[in-house]
């Protein structure tokens, strides 16, 4: 909970001073909320390697090849980039652009999907006996 807390003051205070900023020096503003960012992102992706690693064990343990999870593993990361990258779009006033990014998020994800899906429809096909036309 501690880490969270000190996120969330570096988030707050860091908007504080891009309000104060903003007024004189737009281009400092910029820089100090593209550190914010930076920092904050490095910081997430230091809290998901213990994720990945209980997905290794997961896969491990499970005997579930890694191309079955590959897939759920690459559509949770484009979702979350698509949302942090939507956002930085339309807090610089693109909606439009943000839009855009969220519709080729949504279709990255169902086209990485598909060696699921056709895992499962073939999984299907074999307890079926084949009967699948």
């Amino acid at each position: 909970m501690e880490p969270f807390l000190k996120i969330l003051a570096l988030a707050l205070v860091t908007v504080l001073a891009i309000l104060l900023l903003r007024k004189r020096t737009t281009e400092f503003a910029l820089v100090l909320s593209l550190v914010c960012i930076s920092a904050l992102c490095f910081y997430a992706a230091t809290t998901l390697q213990p994720v990945m690693d209980m997905l290794e064990r997961l896969e491990t343990l499970s005997g579930v090849h890694g191309a079955v999870l590959a897939p759920v593993v690459k559509t949770a990361l484009i979702g979350i980039l698509t949302h942090i990258c939507a956002g930085i779009c339309s807090d610089a006033g693109e909606n439009g652009i943000a839009r855009m990014v969220e519709l080729c998020g949504t279709a990255m994800a169902l086209y990485l999907s598909t060696p699921l899906i056709t895992a499962v429809l073939d999984l299907l096909d074999t307890l079926l006996g084949g009967a699948a036309p």
